[in-house]
């Protein structure tokens, strides 16, 4: 059965029991998630497990009301200036919006557009995103989400060049050249889901969408760092506990997009318990099944992965079987109510030695909002993985990849990175500095998770280091629908060799797309 098949049977199944609760996802986008966890890390109850995202807006509103929070009015504004539809559609309001008794409709455009020149070269370099968002509820119970995207892009040369070796637009999707402009990449992407809430302790979840874990800048389990995928997904909460399973169907493909998908199916688990907000542990535990062969035909799905019960999998089918087995642990700690410290640690094989782990803390309000208006985050993270982990002996049928991505880290396996953030928010107006420094160690034939011996999937340039700071202004135009316009310069080191690029624009901040490899 396609995932396209099951969603339908998933609409049409429940679609009648429905008696107006919002069972939408939350977007992942950076700038939502500081809003959401700063105050996640405040509350004292409700208890509520965050380690595995997209978070329910119907959960989070039992804390506090997301509305109120993340999209809040700046009632002074219209003591200023008179309470017109131009005022309130641009910044505070969907662009269209129908509220009837059992059924919600928000339609918004969805931006990307970004201008930029190098000191490097003499060409300009621009991004062009045209899309649209569709999402809403039909009673209590049950949500929709539809997203489009329509790209034409000229990357810098180091973005160029990895997407031309991988065939793909970093989370983006397939590219094309441009038939007039070989220096054009055109591509286009597509997400939708049906969230359903039976009961109070039961979430089912269809579509084609992205999924991170944990609570850090990168997850070492599964992030949204490739383009999106079909998924069925059950969420149970019973007390402190959450318990979630997922299936998915992942793809790779060599030579062009339009040559023959090879494609393999994960199936994840993911038990995390949190004690009264202060900590949470979640045990997470996934599997990418081989189910193409080698002469490019499906096979058979094995007995044990449709069992959703954690530590089944891995037991039935070890480390180093068949089928690719990663597991690990998640850690949240409150430290106070203003700082929030984190972990994961990732086993790939054992008797290998392949693991990855990260340590990471958040501080969400240095100055306690004792300047009125003004909040200074700051955050700073160390990731590891150490060589082949992510990899496996059949590359291109069970590899911890999607789309020729990485389905956790940007930059494979075999590195080591420092990450630091810290912005200023004033209202309205965010000023934002990011560092990160990479450690790589592309010299030898375990570095990548595309390499195994002396067999190369697909080629990446050797590297060293590759370092990025980063300091963007942006300033909110809307809060609901993430529009911002923003200013930015990245000085971009990769080995000996330093690039300026200076970009301005205008965007939808809704996704998180990685350009900081």
């Amino acid at each position: 059965m396609t995932y396209k098949k099951i969603i339908t049977l998933f609409l049409f199944t429940f679609l009648y029991k429905l008696s107006f609760s919002q069972q939408q996802m939350l977007p992942l986008g950076e700038f939502y998630n500081q809003t959401i966890s700063f105050n996640l890390n405040k509350a004292s109850s409700p208890v509520i497990n965050t380690g595995f995202k997209p978070l329910l807006k119907s959960e989070i509103n039992k804390a506090f009301n997301t509305d109120s929070v993340i999209y809040k009015t700046e009632t002074d504004f219209f003591d200023r200036h008179k309470k017109t539809w131009f005022w309130k559609k641009l910044l505070f309001e969907d662009f269209i919006s129908v509220k009837e008794k059992d059924f919600t409709l928000q339609i918004n455009p969805l931006f990307y557009l970004q201008y930029g020149k190098s000191d490097k070269t003499a060409d300009k370099y621009f991004i062009n995103t045209r899309g649209i968002e569709i999402k809403g509820d039909i009673g209590k119970k049950l949500s929709y989400y539809s997203s489009f995207r329509e790209n034409q892009a000229r990357f810098r040369p180091y973005i160029y060049d990895w997407a031309w070796n991988r065939l793909v637009v970093p989370g983006q999707g397939a590219l094309k050249k441009n038939n007039n402009d070989l220096s054009l990449y055109d591509f286009s992407s597509a997400s939708g889901y049906l969230s359903y809430t039976p009961y109070n302790w039961l979430n089912i979840q269809a579509g084609q969408d992205k999924n991170f874990i944990g609570e850090g800048h990168r997850s070492l389990f599964l992030s949204d760092n490739t383009t999106g995928y079909p998924f069925v997904k059950f969420s149970f909460t019973y007390k402190n506990f959450k318990y979630i399973t997922m299936f998915t169907q992942f793809r790779d493909f060599e030579g062009v997009y339009y040559n023959y998908h090879i494609k393999k199916h994960g199936a994840f688990n993911y038990l995390s318990y949190n004690f009264k907000n202060i900590a949470e542990i979640g045990l997470f535990e996934g599997l990418i099944y081989r189910t193409t062969d080698t002469s490019a035909y499906f096979n058979e799905f094995p007995t044990d992965f449709f069992i959703p019960v954690i530590g089944i999998r891995t037991a039935a089918n070890g480390f180093a079987s068949e089928n690719n087995a990663l597991a690990g642990i998640n850690l949240k700690l409150k430290i106070t109510n203003y700082i929030q410290g984190y972990a994961q640690f990732a086993v790939d094989d054992p008797e290998q030695r392949k693991y990855a782990y990260q340590a990471g803390i958040k501080v969400f309000d240095i100055l306690h909002s004792k300047v009125n208006g003004l909040q200074w985050y700051f955050q700073t993270e160390y990731n590891c993985a150490s060589p082949r982990t992510y990899s496996h002996k059949n590359l291109r049928y069970q590899t911890w990849s999607h789309y020729n991505q990485e389905l956790a880290v940007p930059f494979g396996t075999d590195f080591s990175e420092v990450y630091v953030n810290s912005n200023l928010i004033y209202k309205r107006f965010i000023i934002d500095f990011r560092y990160n420094y990479i450690k790589l160690n592309n010299s030898n034939t375990y570095s990548d998770i595309y390499m195994l011996d002396d067999f190369v999937y697909i080629t990446m340039p050797d590297k060293e280091t590759v370092s990025h700071k980063t300091v963007t202004i942006f300033y909110t135009i809307n809060n609901r629908t993430g529009l911002q316009l923003y200013s930015a310069i990245d000085l971009r080191k990769e080995n000996n060799e330093q690039e300026r690029f200076i970009m301005f624009g205008i965007k939808t901040s809704l996704n998180n797309f990685y350009y900081d490899f």
